[in-house]
């Protein structure tokens, strides 16, 4: 969907949701001011269970009402981050990137493109540490996705898209008038697979560090999909769905530390052996909250933004590093696999790593992969050949 349509989207289902919450709460009004557990007070299971639908209902009512105020309330006002840049579009939302690593005129340029949950500040720092850029003599641009960090929100976006409405403008504003290579983990590599579909003649190299699929290859292939996971936009745009999933989701911001450190076997041990990057991981998934829930509900929660991009096998780069855990338990090491069978195309540098050591899903993350930027310096020596 574009911005243009957002506001139309908007007003439509502020109507539904102004009705919807005044129903909901003459209702519940009517359910509390009920006389039910006196007219059966001789049946105790019967009472004990009204007096439940009642609790149940004014919690769903307030959550309700709650949720109301975050979606009308919208994003939080951007405080800029003295670190960050940023850029408004023509459709006037503003996007937030990040920038480091080497400062010479001669630089390659990286497109360091973020997981799920994160911003383009912390995270890729960790990953694509500068000491390593610099010996590398590599400068990351490094944005934030719509509703992530100081990004502003767009509702029902897609990810083929977002090439065009958001990096290219950043690529303006930077004057990147060379070809550039791309890297992604996790989440980013739907983004940078979407680049790479976008802009096959501009790119270099893509890296694609735990990667998953879009929903089309996993239905064809019959393999697990976050699609199932989340929901539908159909389901997104019903009040009685989005109002308390906006009135609770805050509480996603509060328990960060212990998703990760709990919610998957590899966050107890990266939690353990590797705090540094569980420190990263939790500060920058509280950034990607830093202007409310409405931009994480929004982007994250939808499938149809979150699950659909190009058929990776229709990609036209020649110089493609792909890096998977076989132990990965929040990306079925599947969709690795299928990308290394897949993208062995004659001609085409491709490059695959896998491993297992314990980490799932950071395998690629740490240590020496970390210390030496290997998918950056995997691209460039594929590029040199």
């Amino acid at each position: 969907m574009d911005d243009n349509s957002a506001p139309r989207v908007s007003r439509e289902f502020g109507r539904k949701a102004v009705t919807f919450t005044a129903s909901l709460c003459a209702v519940t009004a009517s359910i509390w001011m009920s006389n039910w557990t006196t007219q059966v007070s001789h049946n105790l299971a019967i009472r004990i269970a009204l007096w439940l639908l009642k609790t149940c209902t004014i919690v769903y009512t307030a959550i309700t009402v709650r949720g109301l105020y975050v979606w009308k309330r919208g994003l939080r006002r951007l405080v800029k981050d003295p670190c960050a840049k940023y850029i408004e579009l023509e459709s006037a939302r503003t996007v937030e990137y990040f920038t480091y690593g080497s400062v010479r005129d001669d630089a390659a340029i990286v497109v360091a493109l973020h997981g799920s949950g994160t911003t383009g500040k912390y995270f890729n720092q960790y990953w694509l540490p500068e000491d390593a850029l610099k010996r590398l003599n590599c400068r990351v641009i490094s944005p934030s996705y719509p509703g992530h960090g100081g990004t502003d929100m767009q509702p029902n976006r897609r990810i083929i898209e977002w090439p065009l409405t958001d990096l290219i403008p950043i690529l303006e504003k930077e004057k990147v008038e060379e070809k550039f290579f791309v890297v992604g983990a996790s989440y980013g590599t739907s983004h940078g697979m979407s680049v790479a579909s976008a802009l096959p003649e501009r790119v270099l190299g893509l890296g694609l560090v735990a990667p998953y699929l879009p929903e089309t290859i996993c239905r064809e292939a019959g393999l697990w999909t976050d699609a199932d996971m989340i929901l539908r936009e159909s389901q997104l745009g019903n009040p009685a769905i989005l109002l308390p999933i906006l009135g609770m989701f805050f509480l996603a911001d509060w328990f960060i530390g212990v998703g990760i450190k709990h919610g998957y076997a590899e966050g107890k041990e990266i939690a353990t052996r590797h705090q540094d990057l569980c420190n990263v991981l939790i500060e920058d998934a509280h950034r990607s909250f830093m202007r409310g829930a409405n931009g994480q509900v929004f982007e994250m929660l939808n499938a149809e933004t979150t699950q659909t991009w190009p058929d990776p096998r229709k990609l036209r780069i020649d110089n493609i590093a792909v890096r998977y855990a076989l132990d990965d338990t929040i990306v079925p090491p599947e969709h690795g696999a299928w990308l290394e069978k897949n993208l062995a195309l004659e001609g085409r540098k491709l490059s695959v790593r896998k491993d297992k050591i314990g980490l799932g899903h950071f395998t690629w993350f740490v240590d020496e992969c970390r210390k030496e930027a290997d998918i950056v310096k995997t691209l460039m020596e594929n590029a040199r050949r």
